[in-house]
């Protein structure tokens, strides 16, 4: 195999699908059954959704984020999320499970052209389907705290001239069976009139400030009894795990 196939096929942009096929519903039907048993899932918001196409930015606790958004969610429209950029699609289970149903677009500076992935955001929007982004880049573990945004949530929105919707997952950062999480969306961000660097900038305080406000509170009171709390770090990856612990010794 030369290096250009070799290429394709770790990071992926082939495998890419943006409409809903028989394996989808699979896939779709499959998590969202197997999230909704191990996980108490309550959802609000969702009738601020505009119609597709438009892009998610949601914030960032857990590997399990994607999963959960999914099983709250109705199946159509599709949502294609951006990353993660640690991904390696031709290695590790889960990774090869997504690159068949085609679910994720990876973008790592090292395996991907900034180019193909455009390309890729700009096909998702063009079928009418949904743009999911975590717009912090990498998990955080305060669930009352968000971390810096990434360029690119602004980016993409704007390119396509689409709204944006800020969803917050509350409640995955630390996971037990039956664990209740709420998936909560906030009412669209128009990206038609933003133009220029100062405009963009002012989107990206906008989406934050979106996000934030469907955060709690209150960081949460973990209870002593946590059924299966193996599965917080269960689809974390080492690096996350590692610095969860620096955290929770400080």
């Amino acid at each position: 195999m030369n290096a250009a196939k070799e290429r394709a096929r770790r990071t992926g942009p082939r495998q890419l699908s943006v409409a809903v096929t028989p394996r989808y519903r699979i896939i779709w039907w499959l998590n969202r059954t197997v999230i909704r048993i191990l996980f108490d899932i309550r959802v609000s918001g969702v009738e601020h959704w505009p119609p597709a196409p438009f892009q998610l930015v949601v914030n960032h606790h857990n590997g399990f984020d994607p999963m959960i958004v999914l099983a709250a969610v109705p199946l159509q429209p599709r949502i294609t999320w951006f990353g993660p950029k640690e991904a390696d699609f031709s290695r590790g289970f889960k990774n090869r499970v997504m690159a068949f149903f085609g679910g994720v677009i990876p973008y790592n500076p090292d395996k991907t052209t900034l180019t193909s992935a455009v390309r890729a955001v700009r096909r998702v929007f063009g079928a009418n389907g949904v743009l999911g982004i975590f717009a912090e880049g990498r998990i955080g573990f305060r669930e009352t705290e968000l971390l810096e945004f990434e360029e690119g949530a602004a980016a993409f929105a704007v390119a396509a001239d689409v709204p944006v919707v800020p969803c917050a997952v509350v409640g995955s950062t630390n996971l037990w069976f039956r664990r209740r999480i709420e998936i909560r969306f906030g009412a669209p961000i128009g990206t038609d009139a933003v133009r220029g660097r100062e405009a963009r900038a002012a989107l990206d305080a906008r989406m934050r400030e979106g996000v934030g406000a469907l955060l709690p509170e209150r960081e949460p009171r973990l209870p002593r009894h946590r059924p299966l709390a193996f599965l917080t770090d269960l689809l974390n990856g080492a690096d996350d795990i590692e610095r969860r612990r620096i955290i929770e010794r400080t």
